[in-house]
């Protein structure tokens, strides 16, 4: 690994400090040395470009390969602009998905290969960001140079972003942090431009927000909190900068403005916000602790990245039932109050310290708050992280000033080669592991025992390759922990059906247990699996009544609305598998009530229309225009396919 040659050359780089010289010679060095960066984190990620798709990755990707896959105009838009994962669609990042495949199943490998790319991009664009906060900060420009660099060696090299990289559809915090990236560029220089050029300095500004800031919360949600950030910035780099009637005008208008009304609509919309807690096993309560840990331990990680694992399966994170329970939640808590209060009574003396402190809980204030998501995830770090080691490099800057050349500024020198030298090889040794699937795997179950989601995994990998023994004892004792969790009970029969082993329970006995749970994965992911298996006849299934029981005993146990409506769905496709007609349809109409999606009447009339009930379908087409009509008009229109089964029926009733 060519390591030792960054290390050299940043150290090379520190030395100039001691001269405040400045030559042609160190600016070709410093271009060279972000090539050489650049060139070695792509080098350190490459072989994590043979590794799998994990977790939520094929659930986000895998519409790509409905109705053929993208390659019209309706596909297109249904799968840019219909992703459920967050409240806009996330339609920046699922184009950019685009470029990498257009079918299903894809060459993972390029989809990889992409996010590398980004986050090069990304590190490009963040010692740009540094080079202009440091100059605005006073140092001169070979001071700003080097630790803009050393700040983009830090960010592009640490383990803790290994996951975000190498985990396909956290494309999505990619993304929203280059835009973000890029905004909080044009806005610094729109603040420093608009005192001189108000004109020129208010573009820049109002190109930080349109198309920089749009495209980064299109990207995710919260590239929503850019807006925050810029008010971090306010309150603590500009706290004494002179500003002018302009600069005031677009600060409310562009900033204060909308983040009210994002605020409001946090307001508005929390009832629904929080409503899948019935599906946790956690409360809200229970949650804004556990985060008081998470927090910490992000931090932790942060600053000693040695102690970076790079999971992406954490759902056997201990949640705090109390302040007491575990003990640790409450020096959690202490913890991070005593920061947050030190850096805002520090903040008109140690500005520098409020913005990394404030920036790292901005970026958390969605994903690590109220939200009932899962509890840890080390991608959400990913622009969080910007802003304590934009700090923390210019305590270091500080540092070297205030020292004249000697052994203390060498030991600060060589500490800083040695960190990157070292964060270096653990992402290396991180990616070595991603690039193999049977080693990942296997590593993140031995090394994640109470988690479910590693353990399903890992035995899900050994049954595709004909360990299936091996694979129903992990499931049974994953069994063993969760008895009653449904989604684990439908996984080891639905795996025991299709590689012909033997599953401990059958069918009847899941439906007549007392006391099922549901709170792991997701039920209609399995029952589609069930019923698929049903109609192809791949294993042998209990009589038809069983099956209905089976489904009914399910339906109390799904409370969020999305599910239920796709639990409907399938108990429909069970009913016409039995040829029960008006029974399909009862479960059709509450998966419409549920959902609304004009999808369901347009079924609903092709199946009375093939029961020979003309009239009846027609109706059903219409119930069908009048959703279609409701849906955002970025979705494709359902109109064309309405018009022609309507004329089909029609000519039929002639």
């Amino acid at each position: 690994m060519p390591d030792p040659i960054l290390g050299s050359l940043i150290i090379s780089l520190f030395s100039k400090i001691q001269s405040a010289e400045t030559n042609t010679c160190f600016l070709l060095q410093f271009g060279l040395a972000l090539g050489i960066l650049i060139a070695i984190s792509i080098f350190i990620y490459w072989p994590g470009i043979t590794g799998p798709m994990v977790l939520d990755d094929a659930v986000n990707l895998s519409p790509v390969g409905d109705n053929g896959g993208v390659n019209n105009l309706p596909n297109f838009l249904r799968y840019v602009f219909g992703n459920p994962s967050g409240p806009s669609g996330r339609p920046v990042s699922m184009l950019s998905f685009l470029i990498d495949g257009q079918h299903w199943p894809p060459n993972i490998a390029s989809y990889k290969y992409t996010n590398i790319m980004i986050h090069a991009l990304n590190g490009v664009v963040l010692a740009w960001l540094a080079l202009i906060l440091f100059h605005i900060l006073g140092l001169d420009r070979n001071r700003s140079a080097i630790f803009a660099l050393l700040v983009a060696a830090l960010w592009l090299l640490h383990p803790l972003n290994s996951t975000t990289t190498l985990y396909v559809v956290q494309r999505m915090a990619q993304l929203m942090t280059l835009f973000a990236l890029t905004a909080l560029i044009c806005y610094l220089k729109g603040r420093l431009l608009i005192l001189r050029e108000t004109k020129r300095g208010l573009l820049l500004l109002c190109l930080a927000l349109f198309p920089f800031g749009l495209l980064s919360m299109l990207s995710k949600e919260n590239g929503a909190l850019l807006l925050l950030l810029i008010v971090v910035f306010e309150l603590s780099v500009f706290q004494r900068s002179p500003t002018n009637n302009s600069f005031k005008l677009w600060f409310r208008c562009g900033v204060i403005l909308p983040l009210a009304a994002l605020g409001l609509y946090l307001v508005v919309t929390f009832p629904a916000s929080v409503a899948e807690y019935d599906l946790r096993q956690f409360s809200m309560l229970q949650r804004l602790l556990s985060e008081t840990r998470v927090l910490t331990t992000y931090i932790g990680k942060l600053f000693l990245p040695m102690l970076v694992d790079a999971q992406v399966y954490h759902d056997d994170f201990q949640v705090s039932r109390s302040l007491f329970a575990p003990l640790s939640t409450l020096g959690s808590l202490i913890f991070l109050l005593a920061i947050l209060v030190t850096a805002i009574a520090c903040r008109r003396k140690q500005p520098m310290f409020f913005f990394g402190v404030a920036w790292f809980f901005v970026m958390h204030l969605l994903e690590s708050t109220y939200l009932p998501l899962d509890l840890y995830f080390e991608h959400r770090n990913y622009l969080a992280m910007v802003g304590p080691l934009l700090s923390l490099v210019w305590y270091l800057s500080v540092f070297m000033q205030a020292q004249s050349p000697g052994l203390s500024k060498n030991i600060a020198m060589s500490v800083t080669g040695i960190v990157l030298l070292t964060m270096a090889w653990l992402s290396w040794q991180q990616s070595m592991l991603w690039g193999n699937s049977g080693n990942l795997l296997a590593h993140w179950a031995q090394e994640q025992p109470d988690s479910v989601r590693a353990q399903i995994t890992y035995a899900d990998f050994l049954a595709a390759r004909g360990a299936t023994g091996e694979a129903m004892k992990i499931l049974q004792k994953v069994n063993q922990s969760h008895p009653k969790e449904i989604t684990i009970l439908l996984h080891m029969w639905n795996s025991a059906c299709e590689y012909g082993s033997e599953a401990p329970y059958n069918l009847q006995q899941i439906a007549a247990m007392d006391g099922l749970e549901y709170y792991h994965n997701d039920i209609n992911f399995h029952l589609r699996k069930l019923i698929h298996n049903l109609i192809v006849e791949k294993c042998e299934f209990p009589d038809q009544q069983s099956m209905i029981s089976l489904f009914d005993s399910f339906e109390g146990l799904i409370h969020s609305d999305t599910y239920r409506a796709g639990y409907h769905f399938l108990y429909s496709d069970l009913f016409v598998h039995y040829r029960r007609l008006n029974s399909a349809l009862i479960q059709l109409s509450k998966a419409f009530d549920l959902s609304g999606l004009p999808e369901i009447p347009i079924r609903q009339a092709m199946l009375t229309a093939s029961a020979g009930n003309n009239a009846d379908a027609l109706i059903f087409l219409e119930r069908a225009r009048a959703a279609d009509a409701q849906q955002s008009s970025l979705l494709p229109s359902h109109e064309p396919e309405i018009a022609i089964i309507e004329r089909d029926i029609k000519n039929r009733m002639n």
